[in-house]
């Protein structure tokens, strides 16, 4: 019996001469593919190789590990390695033969009396584990039948079911060149794309390959729009019975003239329903992943909404699209719709681009508003719908709930908001008071906050609190930082109504070498913007720098969002006194907080302040050696 449990029997034909002399070979078993080397230990870079190639439905997919200068006694004794069977094989060559690869597939289908599919020039991995041959390299793979003439195989392994209906070079559409792709086509202008080799390179390596998708990527980064007429005769060109498996990807601006999505205006084209990625398609541990891509075509981060479907007006209704493939967490709430699912009675939430939309059930008014928003670069959001204002709360409360059901991971990951419809033409539908958020009914949540909790203030006596709360809970929920003296102001006075945290807080955030530097050049530094730290500690937030503030007057806001436990916000304007480095927390930046009518020069309370920052961060970090 072998004592190698993962080596294939060899196959029983061929002549009966005696084996060549010289070392054997042996064949692994990795992943869905074998792996025919040497015998001895396999080399870890090939049995890697081998174990990430795609599944091939057509053919055993078989990697030759060929030592340098393989001769014919070498493939001789390749042959005889290659497992039993009387199927087709593909042939991939760890490093190039010495002969011509398609001499060695063919000389192979002789002597084993199967079919050999190989390519002769370089392989270009992809994302699913498939190899691609490019037009600049041959006819790509070819298929060598024993005892008959080679014929082309395909571009792309493994085959898609679409390629053998398009051109396998770049051909003309009007204004627009449409340029195959291992996992579809590019169409782009046929003039001024700049960088067009970058894109292609990342378009190529960064887009996952499936034998029953054809992505489309439309336009490039900073090139002209590509005309929607050039797309729909690409669309009407395509067999019907393909299209249902286009899916069409903007690498270029989404938008087109006058606002409008691309999916939209296609749909209206063409006259039916096409099918939308929101970002760059990528395998992933679990499924396919979909990458939020930048102005500049690079990848960011992972999106949960992965595909809408654009459907044409209809009966004097506009364009309007749904989510067909998603990854939130919603399989147990029951689905009143595609991408709608049943929250409580008379409450939907409804996944959009931009996250989720918790809404009543009869569709608002604005909904194309909120459908039509596009995803943030760097959350996930769970709106809660405020075109009814007596609904708010409720809605607000089974939002939190449905956001506490979430993994941790997730959790972390989105951050809760509030959309409302805005009047045609962005008019305010009343003057906002000076410095308050507009548009985005956290003045009525603010108001709703204040009569739950009724000890932060009195908006009777005080009638800036409840746009003095607002511009507190538009921090919370995101919004873009304003240098507007008004808004700050009103920032500081909401922040004063929450309760005092005293004691150690951490952040986390990237700091380069120079910017390591002009910190340790300093005693005392001021922060225009709110700060944002957390008594749990940096935790698992990006970057590289620990930052350990001994809070004085930071605020808690819990009240404002229990979803975010231990947030501290110090108010816009906050000095901190940066104290020296100390060996119990190697690499942080020590501050401490110093209140408006507090003297910098304090040993006493610099040296206890550490004390306590030290501790802290060993209780955060896990690290309870002895102080």
């Amino acid at each position: 019996m072998s004592g190698n449990p993962t080596a294939a029997p060899v196959h029983p034909g061929g002549p009966a001469a005696p084996p060549a002399p010289g070392p054997r070979f042996t064949a692994h078993r990795a992943g869905h593919a074998w792996l025919l080397a040497p015998a001895g230990p396999v080399e870890p870079r090939a049995r890697a190789f081998t174990a990430g190639l795609a599944p091939d439905p057509e053919a055993t997919v078989v990697v030759a590990d060929l030592p340098e200068g393989a001769d014919d006694a070498t493939l001789d004794r390749l042959a005889r390695a290659v497992p039993a069977g009387t199927g087709d094989l593909r042939l991939v060559f760890g490093r190039p033969p010495r002969r011509d690869p398609v001499a060695v597939a063919r000389w192979l289908a002789a002597r084993l009396g199967r079919t050999v599919v190989t390519a002769r020039g370089p392989l270009l991995p992809v994302p699913g584990g498939g190899l691609y041959a490019g037009p600049q390299h041959g006819p790509g793979w070819l298929r060598c039948p024993p005892g008959a003439p080679d014929a082309p195989d395909s571009r792309t392994f493994p085959r898609p079911a679409w390629e053998a209906a398009l051109p396998d070079r770049p051909w003309r559409l009007g204004r627009s060149v449409a340029e195959p792709l291992p996992a579809g086509v590019w169409l782009r202008p046929a003039d001024a794309t700049p960088d067009p080799d970058g894109h292609r390179g990342r378009l190529v390596r960064g887009v996952g390959v499936r034998a029953d998708r054809l992505t489309v990527a439309v336009g490039a980064p900073g090139a002209p729009a590509v005309p929607v007429a050039d797309v729909a005769r690409f669309w009407q060109d395509l067999p019907p019975r393909l299209r249902p498996a286009v899916r069409f990807l903007c690498h270029g601006p989404a938008r087109l003239s006058g606002g409008r999505h691309f999916g939209d205006v296609l749909a209206q084209v063409v006259g039916e329903p096409v099918h939308v990625l929101t970002g760059l398609p990528r395998p992933g541990d679990d499924g396919d992943d979909v990458l939020l891509t930048g102005p500049d075509g690079t990848p960011g981060r992972p999106l949960r909404a992965h595909e809408f479907v654009h459907r044409p007006p209809a009966a004097g209704q506009p364009a309007s699209r749904y989510a067909a493939v998603h990854r939130w967490p919603l399989d147990a709430l029951p689905e009143t719709g595609p991408g709608v699912h049943r929250l409580a009675d008379g409450v939907v939430v409804e996944v959009v681009p931009s996250g989720l939309w918790v809404r009543p059930a009869a569709v608002p008014a604005h909904a194309v508003q909120v459908r039509d928003a596009d995803p943030d670069p760097a959350h996930e959001r769970v709106l809660c719908d405020a075109g009814a204002a007596e609904r708010l709360p409720e809605l607000r409360r089974l939002a939190r709930e449905l956001t506490r059901s979430f993994p941790a991971g997730l959790r972390r990951a989105v951050r809760l908001g509030i959309c409302r419809p805005t009047p045609p033409g962005g008019a305010s539908p009343a003057p906002p008071p000076a410095g308050a958020p507009a548009h985005t009914g956290l003045t009525t949540l603010a108001a709703e906050v204040l009569r739950r909790h009724p000890e932060l203030a009195d908006p009777d006596t005080d009638p800036e609190a409840v746009t003095a709360l607002a511009a507190v809970l538009g921090r919370l929920a995101g919004t873009a930082a304003s240098d507007d003296p008004g808004h700050l102001a009103l920032l500081r006075r909401g922040l004063r109504m929450l309760p005092v945290h005293h004691g150690p807080v951490g952040l986390r955030a990237g700091l380069d070498e120079p910017m390591r530097q002009w910190y340790a050049a300093r005693r005392e530094v001021t922060d225009p913007q709110a700060c944002e730290a957390s008594a749990l500690g940096p935790a698992d937030a990006p970057g590289g720098t620990d930052f350990l503030i001994w809070s004085a007057d930071g605020r808690r806001t819990d009240l404002l969002d229990p979803l975010t436990p231990g947030r501290v916000l110090f108010p816009p304007g906050t000095r901190f006194r940066v104290l020296p480095p100390d060996p119990g927390a190697p690499g942080a930046v020590l501050m401490r907080e110093l209140p408006p009518d507090a003297s910098p020069a304090d040993p006493g309370a610099d040296r206890a302040a550490a004390r306590d920052l030290v501790r802290a961060w060993r209780e955060w970090t896990g690290d309870q050696g002895a102080a």
